[in-house]
């Protein structure tokens, strides 16, 4: 609830905006004569100076268009003898739009700041400080949507007065997302994933005898390059981090066949004059180097897809391809035995079970696992 001086204060500024429009109609009507039946309709909530509670929403003086050449229907606006007001408003709206975007832009760096200060100098020392800071941080964050709504007002009069046109490479539409930098946000935690709002990679054409410009342009750039520092290095650590995978995926490969091969030493090493069991003891030996084998294939056929789909082609690749276009003609055959459309109930699920029952699969299996002369040589007992 407002108080009775933020009411005084809001009707002064309410009539000495409905001052404003009143003095501008005159010139308006002058160049823009098209409008005067569209101004006619809100004539009478110019002159309406009543108090605010007694008027309507749409009849307060913020609600009264204006009617520039952006906002007016367009059949009107083609007319030849506007195309003069219109190109003078949109050589205005380009300026309109570079300056709030460079308010919206020094206002995040303020709020930047205002969480750094709060996150090493306030947190932690009771609510008092905290309330202040978050009060202040709420008054900035009011600046910031008040001057971004001024560049979208802009964006979108540029947007009907010259759409497509060379202001289009510089401004885009922002929206609610965009309004954040420099930096990653608090609530941000992703470290691979970042990338800076559009907002910050916009080049601005500053007036070098305004020296107030020159001093916040200095700033933003100091800002950017530290942001371009952080940036850089986070890319040049992800980009080692990708090298590290890919070496850590032919590590996996190259011991797992170096392990293969060792279990194939261990089944020679004991010279026992039993045969039953130096049998059995070759026959677990090549069991686990098959198992090792059979890891890194699979390792093999569920990385490569993945790298290819990136343009990375490793070095260990050629020798397990014919792998994956097996695993990827499997994967089909499976889904087109399970598929309902064979015609069978249950997909013709049985006939291939029938077939994985057949005895020459047992020997195919032994003869990988290189089981088949250690099991024929084996003496199982009475």
């Amino acid at each position: 609830m407002k108080t009775s001086k933020q009411l005084a204060d809001l009707q002064d500024k309410r009539n000495a905006l409905l001052r404003l429009i009143q003095n501008w109609r005159e010139p308006q009507l002058v160049y823009t004569p098209h409008v005067a039946l569209l101004v006619s309709r809100t004539q009478s909530a110019e002159t309406n100076t009543t108090a605010p509670s007694s008027l309507a929403p749409e009849t307060l003086p913020e609600n009264i268009p204006l009617f520039l050449p952006s906002s007016l229907p367009a059949h009107i606006r083609s007319l030849p003898e506007l195309k003069e007001i219109c190109a003078l408003e949109q050589r205005l709206r380009e300026p309109q739009a570079d300056d709030a975007l460079a308010e919206v832009r020094r206002q995040r760096r303020v709020i930047q700041g205002l969480w750094l200060f709060k996150r090493l100098n306030i947190s932690g020392t009771g609510n008092r400080p905290n309330t202040r800071m978050i009060t202040l941080y709420k008054r900035f964050n009011k600046k910031t949507e008040r001057a971004a709504e001024k560049y979208r007002s802009a964006w979108r009069a540029l947007s009907v007065l010259d759409p497509g046109g060379s202001w289009s490479t510089r401004f885009k539409e922002l929206k609610k997302e965009h309004v954040s930098g420099p930096g990653k946000e608090p609530e941000d935690t992703s470290n691979s994933r970042y990338e800076p709002s559009w907002i910050w990679l916009v080049p601005r054409v500053v007036d070098p005898s305004n020296a107030e410009t020159t001093i916040g342009e200095d700033e933003f750039k100091e800002t950017m390059r530290v942001e371009w520092s952080k940036a850089r290095a986070r890319m040049r650590r992800w980009s080692e981090e990708v090298l590290i995978i890919q070496e850590e995926m032919r590590r996996v490969i190259v011991y797992q066949k170096w392990k293969a091969a060792w279990w194939r030493e261990r089944s020679s090493l004991r010279d026992l004059v039993d045969v039953t069991i130096s049998s059995g003891i070759s026959g677990y030996a090549y069991k686990q180097a098959a198992i090792c084998l059979r890891l890194a294939e699979r390792c093999a056929v569920h990385w490569l897809p993945h790298l290819k789909a990136r343009g990375v082609t490793p070095a260990w690749a050629s020798e397990y391809e014919h792998l994956v276009d097996e695993d990827l003609a499997l994967n089909n055959l499976t889904d087109a035995v399970e598929s309902p459309e064979n015609g069978q109930p249950n997909g013709g699920i049985d006939d291939v079970e029938e077939e994985l029952d057949d005895e020459g699969d047992e020997e195919e299996v032994e003869a990988e696992m290189g089981l088949d002369d250690d099991v024929d040589d084996f003496d199982f007992g009475d």
